[in-house]
């Protein structure tokens, strides 16, 4: 596959003339513009670089053979509808957590990830909702919306991380002052002992 059967416009990535079924977002792009990719007939899996910081509206819409894609932590902005009616999708990462089709479409994660709306979730298993809000805090950890939502169960949610042995996401929640405090630093010690994770013991003596 070679870039040149990319349409690129000022670090935009505008549409694809290919025929490669699986395709990698060239290098150096910064934004996948609206409508890029829409209704496109055979792509099955795309592979979005670190650099990439938009997906814009409409961009993947009716791709109907797209079974799996992978969305880096560079993505901080994922606009309406981009994935609407990728009804084959199977796999999607985003920002490192990686969620597999079971009884629920993949098409509500970007629903949710783009409105901050988890009302359709009642039937998620817990760990779901966590990988979800806590990659949604790895894109935008400064998002006031994001941070109330985590607040509400934090000790739980980090007890997720540690259970995970997700030390990235982990050091960025600590450095995350709006999240941390005496209290729930003294439980989530106390879990790590228990647990026996002397890696998250380590990082949590440090605050």
């Amino acid at each position: 596959m070679s870039d040149r059967f990319f349409y690129m416009k000022n670090q935009m990535v505008l549409g694809y003339r290919g025929y490669d079924t699986a395709i990698v977002i060239p290098q150096g792009a910064v934004k996948i513009g609206d409508n890029a990719f829409q209704y496109h007939p055979i792509i099955e899996r795309v592979e979005i670089p670190e650099g990439v910081k938009r997906i814009g509206f409409y961009a993947f819409r009716g791709c109907r053979k797209l079974t799996e894609i992978v969305i880096p932590n560079s993505v901080k902005k994922i606009d309406k509808h981009a994935f609407e009616g990728c009804e084959a999708l199977q796999k999607v990462t985003y920002h490192g957590v990686t969620f597999q089709k079971g009884e629920k479409p993949l098409e509500e994660i970007f629903r949710i990830i783009d409105t901050k709306d988890f009302s359709c979730c009642e039937d998620w298993k817990t760990e779901e909702r966590y990988a979800l809000l806590w990659a949604m805090f790895s894109g935008n950890p400064e998002d006031k919306e994001i941070l109330a939502l985590i607040k509400k169960n934090f000790v739980k949610m980090f007890r997720y991380l540690i259970d995970q042995n997700d030390m990235q996401t982990a050091e960025k929640v600590l450095h995350e002052s709006k999240l941390i405090n005496k209290r729930n630093l003294e439980s989530i010690t106390k879990y790590a002992v228990e647990k026996e994770n002397t890696a998250f013991q380590e990082l949590l003596k440090q605050e």
